[in-house]
C-alpha cells in the first residue's frame, strides 16, 4: 500500500503483491495512471514524437506533454538501471526500455487499485481488513524540512509529518516513511520510537543546500541495516521491501 504514489518507484521495484492499494492526491498522477492502464497507446505515441533531452524537458516542464514524458521516464527508468537523458542515444535506449517492460507494467497495474485523496482522508476510509500486520505501507510525503523540486512543500511541514506518524501507529501494520536526514526529522522519528535507516546519499541536493544529505526511511520495524553501507543501497532496498509486499 502506498499513500503518496507519485510515479511509483517502490511499486515497480518490488515483487508483484497479492494486491496493491495506491493513492496520490494529485489529479494528474491519478489520471496519468488511469490512462496508462486502460489505453496507453497515446502516451507511448508521445514518446516516439518527443525530444527527450533533460534541457528540453526542464524548459517545458509545465506543459502537459512533458509532464507525461517525465512521468513515463520515471516509471521505466525504475524498471532497470537509470538511463541518462543527456546521452546521444537516449531516445533509442528509452524506447527499448518501453518495449522490454511494457507488458510487465501493464500486468502490475491491472492488479492495483488507485485512489486520489488527501493522505489522512485516504487512511480514514481504509477498511479494518487492510489495517493488519500483513499489510505494509510505504509513505513518500513531501519533505517536511528540505524544499522539494518545486521550491515548496505543498503545505507539508514537520507537524504534518508528526500527525502522519501518530495516525500510522494506531494500527498493527508495518510502515516506512521516506525523508531526508534533517536533524529535526531525526529527532521526531526517535521521539516516536521509529527506526532510522540510511538508504542513499542524495548528491543532487548538495548544490541547493550547500551540503550533502542522505535519504532515510523511518520504519516501524527493525532491520539489520541500521548502520548500512551507502554503496550497498540496492541490497538494502531488496531487504526492506521484499518481505512486505501488500
Amino acid at each position: 500500500m502506498e499513500g503518496f504514489f507519485g510515479t511509483g518507484s517502490i511499486f515497480f521495484a518490488k515483487p508483484l503483491a497479492r494486491y496493491n492499494i495506491l493513492n496520490d492526491n494529485s489529479k494528474f498522477i491519478y489520471k496519468f495512471f488511469y490512462i496508462l492502464r486502460r489505453d496507453p497507446a497515446l502516451l507511448y505515441k508521445r514518446i516516439r514524437e518527443a525530444i527527450i533531452y533533460d534541457r528540453i524537458i526542464n524548459e517545458n516542464q509545465d506543459k502537459i506533454e512533458y509532464m507525461v514524458l517525465r512521468s513515463l521516464y520515471s516509471i521505466y527508468a525504475t524498471c532497470s538501471s537509470t538511463i541518462g537523458l543527456r546521452r546521444s542515444n537516449a531516445k533509442r535506449a528509452f524506447m527499448d526500455m518501453i518495449r522490454t517492460y511494457k507488458s510487465k507494467i501493464k500486468e502490475m497495474l491491472e492488479c492495483a487499485v488507485f485512489t486520489s485523496r488527501d493522505i489522512f482522508n485516504f487512511l480514514s476510509v481504509l477498511s479494518k481488513r487492510d489495517k493488519v500486520s500483513s499489510t505494509f505501507v510505504y509513505l513518500d510525503p513531501p519533505y517536511s524540512i528540505s524544499k522539494g523540486r518545486l521550491d515548496d512543500n505543498r503545505g507539508w511541514d514537520l507537524d504534518s509529518l508528526e500527525t502522519l506518524i501518530i495516525e500510522m501507529k494506531k494500527y498493527d501494520w508495518q510502515f516506512a516513511i521516506s525523508e531526508f536526514n534533517d536533524s529535526e526529522v531525526l529527532d521526531l522519528l526517535f521521539k516516536h520510537n521509529l527506526y532510522v535507516n540510511y538508504i542513499a546519499r542524495s548528491t543532487g541536493v548538495a548544490s541547493r543546500f550547500g551540503h550533502t544529505k542522505y535519504e532515510i526511511l523511518g520504519t516501524s520495524y527493525k532491520t539489520n541495516k541500521s548502520n548500512i553501507d551507502i554503496k550497498k543501497n540496492h541490497y538494502v532496498q531488496l531487504e526492506m521491501f521484499s518481505n512486505y509486499i501488500t
